[in-house]
């Protein structure tokens, strides 16, 4: 008797060790990191299992997350960071760029006002500054930050760039004008700067306008969009031609720039060459399926043509990725009055 029951404790002791092995086993696997499927953030996480303290890591991290649009998981990484070390001024950048377009401008702000008290002097984060200002319309702020900018150094391109983006935002366009010409005389490669350049004389009435896209060319002749910007200027002057001939260039160097297939169908519309639109909206179409523009003008230039039942398609279509595009649903109306009464038997 005592032999059998001192088995049966054997045995009991050994079927319940293994069932709390295989329960810590089953516990080790649930245990590891958490993987998301993307090769990098993973490859992050699971050195960050060996190194959990390691701030280029968390970084990294934040930035891939950043990428994709994840905040949440951003800010964790880069709030753990600065538990480990507040002064990395990359970190609060970082942050502002995630409160910011995670619709917490406060946020944002408030991070860029914290990097500039701790480095006062360094001119990336009062550039920063200057441009979460510009951003949240608190322009006399933004236009003080620059000047300190310009204060540590006279002839800093981006300080004069942000200077005149302040202008033109309050409509001060002779002082916006001086402010983008020093920058590119500081910095001739300011692209941006040269057509905004453009622009603002172009809104004076110059005839000067087209010399700054052509310096805006000159730097970037590839960039699809200097390209196009020229490419609108001339369409806006009369030139349809010239205009058309851009569009045609950015289509052949890159061909998934969709602006150049909206834009030069909505010239050839206007020219009454539907043939050339509709080839241009079919373009379009295949190369950006969700864009409902290219459902919407393909539409018009199936109504031209009296073919109502596709334009309906079409516009249904359009409806179908934006339900909100007013127009395309007062035109379905339009489109479905002139389509035949169905009978009553279908």
């Amino acid at each position: 008797m005592n032999f059998n029951l001192k088995t049966l404790l054997y045995s009991a002791f050994f079927i319940l060790s293994l069932v709390l092995f295989s329960c810590k086993g089953k516990e080790a696997q649930q245990e590891g990191p958490a993987l998301t499927g993307d090769s990098i953030i993973d490859q992050l996480t699971l050195s960050l299992e060996k190194a959990p303290d390691d701030i280029s890591l968390l970084y990294q991290r934040a930035s891939a997350y950043y990428d994709k649009e994840e905040f949440e998981a951003s800010i964790s990484d880069l709030e753990k960071a600065m538990q480990i070390d507040s002064l990395k001024p990359e970190i609060y950048h970082l942050l502002a760029d995630n409160y910011l377009d995670y619709y917490r401008s406060r946020e944002a702000l408030d991070m860029m006002e914290e990097a500039v008290r701790l480095f006062p002097d360094r001119i990336p984060s009062l550039l920063k500054l200057s441009e979460m200002q510009l951003i949240l319309n608190q322009y006399e702020n933004s236009v003080f930050t620059v000047n300190e900018i310009l204060r540590l150094s006279p002839q800093n391109s981006e300080a004069y760039f942000m200077l005149g983006m302040n202008f033109r935002a309050m409509k001060d366009i002779d002082r916006a004008i001086n402010s983008f010409q020093t920058a590119v005389e500081n910095d001739p490669e300011l692209v941006d700067a040269w057509l905004i350049l453009g622009e603002l004389h172009d809104q004076k009435g110059s005839k000067d306008a087209i010399k700054f896209y052509d310096n805006a060319l000159s730097v970037a002749p590839d960039k699809p969009e200097v390209l196009h910007s020229k490419a609108f200027y001339l369409q806006n002057n009369d030139d349809i031609a010239g205009a058309l001939d851009l569009y045609k260039q950015i289509i052949l160097s890159s061909p998934n720039y969709t602006d150049a297939y909206l834009n030069s169908g909505i010239l050839y519309m206007e020219q009454d060459s539907l043939d050339l639109a509709f080839e241009q909206m079919n373009l379009l179409a295949d190369v950006q399926p969700q864009n409902p523009m290219a459902y919407y003008y393909r539409s018009m230039i199936h109504s031209a043509y009296g073919n109502y039942e596709a334009a309906a398609i079409d516009l249904q279509n359009s409806l179908n990725i934006n339900p909100d595009f007013k127009e395309a649903e007062e035109m379905l109306k339009e489109v479905q009055s002139k389509l035949p009464a169905q009978s009553e038997g279908e």
